[in-house]
């Protein structure tokens, strides 16, 4: 027994040892395939992170390239950036200049203004001025242009009475000269006076009798004693003696006819006449400083001698005044 009981002894520590073995060996196993599982998941997480390290390597690659291109990009931004900043501050130094010019235009354009603020007043004033001078000148036209119808009367009138004059002496048959221009007319001093005589001679005398009425009564007519003034006798002598002595020559002779005719013993004119003639008629001596001259401009002596009958017009001076500016007008 106690034999079986030893071996069964032993056979009991031996299947414990068996069992403790394999269990060592399955949990060796385990412990293998643990270690290969392990093995495997670290190589696998290491082909994991080596294939993502690469993909980030190639991202990184191209987030390099790009951020060189990018950079490169940045640099020309930049240089771009510099030319504009400089374009951009020339800009700037010619918006400064033209700031500058335009404040100079403005204050330029200003004076300017002023002036011709004051230019314009001083325009207006100037056509206020040019309007009370054509106002003024308009009233001046006006008068000039009633001065000049006075004229034109005057001067028709003048050249009506001389050709009544040249017809009423036709018509008595009297050898006389009316001055076309003036309606003088002429007697030589040997029709009417001896040399150096102031006394009336007979033939003359007869030629008064026959010549006065004819002019006296054609300008003291109805029609022409409204513009008659004056009748004028002027005696004339000749270049012999000297001025005084003719001078006192010339006025006896032009001072006889006047009495001669203004006489009662004239019978040729009416009492009413003579008193007209009174108050309009004159007798001159002009002595020798209104000679007569020959064509080769020698002093006509007998020619010289003379009486002359002349008339004159009312305000024949002003209107030849008037004539003479309305002539400076034109």
């Amino acid at each position: 027994m106690r034999a079986q009981h030893g071996r069964r002894a032993r056979g009991d520590a031996s299947s414990f040892w068996i069992s403790y073995s394999d269990l060592m060996a399955s949990m060796l196993f385990v412990f293998a395939l643990i270690l290969f599982f392990s093995i495997y998941q670290l190589v696998d997480l290491q082909e994991k992170k080596t294939a993502e390290l690469e993909t980030q390597a190639a991202q990184l690659a191209t987030q390099q390239s790009l951020l060189f291109d990018q950079e490169a990009e940045l640099k020309d931004k930049e240089e771009q950036l510099a030319t504009s900043s400089q374009l951009l501050e020339d800009q700037q130094t010619q918006l400064d200049e033209q700031a500058a010019l335009l404040a100079l235009t403005a204050a330029q354009l200003e004076e300017r203004e002023t002036a011709f603020d004051a230019q314009s007043v001083e325009l207006e004033e100037a056509r206020l001025q040019i309007a009370l001078a054509q106002q003024n000148l308009d009233a001046q036209q006006l008068r000039l242009d009633e001065q000049q119808a006075q004229i034109d009367n005057l001067i028709g009138v003048r050249s009506r009475i001389i050709e009544d004059l040249r017809d009423e002496m036709r018509s008595a048959n009297l050898d006389t000269v009316v001055d076309r221009q003036t309606g003088a007319i002429t007697f030589t001093s040997s029709v009417l006076f001896d040399y150096n005589s102031s006394d009336l001679k007979d033939s003359g005398k007869a030629l008064l009798d026959s010549f006065l009425p004819v002019y006296v009564h054609t300008l003291l007519s109805e029609e022409n004693q409204d513009y008659v003034a004056e009748i004028i006798i002027e005696g004339h002598a000749d270049m012999s003696g000297d001025y005084l002595s003719n001078l006192n020559l010339s006025q006896q002779r032009a001072l006889s006819v006047v009495s001669y005719f203004l006489s009662d013993t004239f019978y040729g004119l009416t009492a009413q006449e003579k008193e007209q003639l009174r108050s309009i008629v004159t007798a001159n001596g002009r002595s020798w400083v209104d000679p007569v001259y020959n064509e080769d401009g020698t002093v006509n002596m007998e020619a010289s001698r003379r009486v002359e009958f002349k008339f004159r017009l009312k305000d024949a001076e002003m209107i030849a005044e008037m004539s003479s500016i309305l002539e400076q007008n034109d």
